[in-house]
């Protein structure tokens, strides 16, 4: 249903009164990464608790270490009953953008890139997170609610960025800034999204990806 899926019921509820949590506490967290949740979220813990601080830390180690360890299963599964829905004939748009996705996922995974999505709208950045790439999403949009909504998706860094009428020169600003960031280094290679559902640098709905080499 591309809506984010966030874990949030008193996750580490003993630390509002204790400095560290229960072995229960940390297999919940290690629980819902592994499930493949969004998000998990603090509550009393950080409004109220006396240990805020280290409640954030305990439950970013947790969920840091689960991640790494969670084989990429979740892709396999997605993709077998989306090719399952093409089978029975409902091609639509909207089944075409998730193939498209779903291609652009398995082409970063396969060659090991981060991918750079372009968009107005988030509906790209949010199919591929459905996907469950290796390596970050690096989310370009230049409007500032559709940032916001994509800070939520698993894997995906949003980004706010002015689009210019030169889409090469658009693809150069970003590459710069994310070298500027330290996220990529000259010579290592991206996977260049752009979504046909709503063309910014065209008219015509035409899904397009390419990989490119950094450069400065």
């Amino acid at each position: 249903m591309q809506k984010p899926v966030i874990v949030a019921t008193n996750m580490l509820e003993s630390m509002i009164n204790h400095p560290t949590p229960t072995r229960a506490e940390v297999s919940d967290i290690a629980i819902a990464v592994k499930e493949g949740a969004d998000a998990i979220m603090l509550s009393g813990e950080t409004a109220h608790g006396k240990y805020p601080l280290k409640a954030v830390k305990v439950m970013h180690n947790v969920a840091i270490r689960t991640e790494s360890t969670v084989p990429n299963d979740i892709l396999h599964t997605t993709a077998a009953a989306i090719q399952q829905t093409l089978d029975c004939g409902d091609i639509s748009q909207g089944h075409i953008s998730a193939m498209f996705a779903l291609h652009a996922t398995n082409m970063a995974n396969t060659l090991g890139t981060p991918i750079i999505v372009f968009t107005q709208t988030g509906s790209m950045p949010i199919l591929i997170s459905h996907f469950r790439p290796s390596s970050t999403i690096f989310a370009f949009t230049n409007q500032e609610r559709v940032k916001q909504r994509l800070a939520l998706y698993h894997g995906v860094l949003p980004i706010h960025m002015q689009f210019y009428e030169d889409a090469d020169k658009t693809f150069s600003m970003a590459i710069k800034h994310l070298m500027n960031l330290e996220y990529l280094k000259q010579g290592e290679s991206v996977t260049l999204v752009r979504s046909g559902t709503r063309p910014i640098w065209r008219s015509e709905f035409t899904h397009h990806i390419q990989v490119r080499e950094v450069q400065d």
